[in-house]
């Protein structure tokens, strides 16, 4: 009786453990076409991070109106500019000029209404009044009209702000619930310094616009994408940490560690399972790497296509993603 029972076991369990090793064999060779389709694809169909962080040190500043009315204003406007974004970092406003047809860069108009960006950083590349300036103030604000000077330069210092990247601080996801109330504009995807209640930026400040005064961490802010003054050559020295996503639902991020040192770039991972390797690179002066694969063992590698604010993940194991660093 024993004997015939376990007969009949077997007899029941063959079968069985045939199918459920043809089913994992089935499963890993899809998993293995999903990852080769995923990674042939990887060139053409993978949405790398979008950033409105200029990748030039010079942009162009044109304006609408070819007249000569506002030049006091105008000047008050670039002496703004010149006297924060550009004294505190590598960044050029160069041009100033009236705007032609094609023109690239900042394209400002003046009218008598709310100041605003129609988006920000590279978004406004010479789209038409991508910026909006009053230096009048007879119907918005007019307040504003008996201490023209002060307003005219320090609303130019909040717009710019705009115009290199930077949105509202008040947006921020860690903004105080008080000041969220105040959100508008677009908002970021980038968190490079702790929430700033005295930045330019935010709506909150207690001093309105900040007195057109930058904060020591929008300096920092600003000093992390675009240099220390006359520093083209050094504005992305240090450290910097970023994760790797991929495709594969079986695969987890990763985390890279990445030194510059002017156009030599050293990336260090250690994978989740204890394995680390190290690469090096050469970046180019936007930021944008030469050709920066970390491998792992000889059939294990991941090229990190795009530079330091981001872009897209190919690995030989994971199939295609993509990837952000920020600066510590």
């Amino acid at each position: 009786m024993v004997s015939a029972e376990k007969g009949e076991v077997m007899k029941f369990l063959t079968p069985r453990l045939h199918n459920i090793l043809l089913g994992f064999i089935l499963l890993l060779s899809a998993f293995l076409t999903i990852a080769k389709e995923n990674l042939d694809k990887c060139p053409d169909q993978i949405y790398a991070l979008k950033s409105s962080i200029w990748k030039t040190l010079e942009i162009p500043v044109c304006w609408e109106d070819q007249s000569q009315k506002f030049v006091k204003q105008r000047q008050w406007v670039q002496d703004a500019v010149k006297g924060t974004w550009e004294k505190n970092s590598s960044l050029h406003f160069v041009g100033w000029n009236g705007c032609q047809a094609g023109s690239k860069g900042l394209r400002i108009d003046v009218q008598d209404v709310g100041p605003h960006t129609e988006g920000l950083g590279t978004e406004l590349d010479g789209l038409k009044n991508g910026m909006v300036l009053n230096f009048t103030f007879l119907k918005w604000s007019q307040s504003c009209s008996s201490e023209l000077e002060y307003c005219v330069k320090d609303i130019a210092v909040h717009e710019f702000g705009h115009a290199i990247g930077f949105s509202h601080e008040q947006n921020r996801p860690d903004a105080p619930k008080r000041c969220k109330m105040d959100s508008q504009g677009s908002d970021g995807d980038l968190l490079v310094t702790p929430y700033d209640l005295k930045s330019v930026m935010n709506y909150c400040n207690p001093k309105w616009q900040g007195d057109g005064t930058l904060s020591p961490l929008d300096i920092k802010g600003l000093q992390s994408f675009y240099g220390k003054p006359d520093s083209t050559n050094t504005r992305f020295d240090g450290n910097w940490v970023g994760s790797l996503t991929y495709s594969d639902p079986g695969c987890v991020s990763d985390s890279v560690k990445l030194t510059v040192s002017g156009d030599a770039v050293i990336g260090t991972m250690t994978t989740p399972d204890g394995r680390t390797a190290t690469a090096k690179s050469n970046l180019d002066n936007l930021g944008i790497f030469s050709n920066l694969t970390i491998k792992l063992s000889n059939d294990d590698s991941i090229t990190l296509k795009g530079g330091l604010l981001g872009g897209r993940t190919i690995s030989t194991d994971c199939g295609c993603g993509f990837y952000k660093f920020k600066k510590l």
